[in-house]
């Protein structure tokens, strides 16, 4: 049975622009974009299993719960799986304030890390540069 392509393909304005809307407040930002990588394709955002804009705890979760910045899936895990174990800091809570702060930073500098690449690869683009 052959199906109606026209009716799949046509998209009803008034009913996009409020999936959009609602979007942006369930993410919590007009314009919610990677502050790594700078992602910020609203289609690819939708909810699957977990929101593609993940609010990311710079210095952990259980150090500093107030300090979030969104990342898509892929910063994340890379913060996660790669830089954060590299720089030695653990997320698991920490009694000592010495070790505590001394986490924090280490997260910290992770963090600037990311954000200096991203910034290194953003001003090759503008300049014509493949990196």
């Amino acid at each position: 049975m052959a199906r109606n392509h026209d009716h799949e393909t046509r998209r009803n304005p008034v009913r996009a622009a409020r999936r959009e809307t609602e979007l942006k407040e369930r993410l919590g930002a007009e314009r919610p974009a990677c502050i790594y990588c700078g992602h910020a394709e609203l289609v690819a955002l939708r909810r699957v299993s977990r929101k593609h804009l993940q609010e990311h705890h710079v210095l952990g979760r259980n150090h500093d719960p107030n300090l979030t910045v969104f990342v898509c899936l892929n910063c994340n895990a890379l913060v996660h799986d790669a830089m954060l174990p590299d720089a030695e800091v653990d997320l698991k809570p920490e009694s000592d304030p010495i070790k505590r702060v001394a986490t924090m930073l280490r997260a910290e500098a992770v963090h600037f890390e990311m954000l200096a690449s991203s910034k290194r690869k953003q001003a090759a683009l503008l300049e014509g540069r493949k990196r």
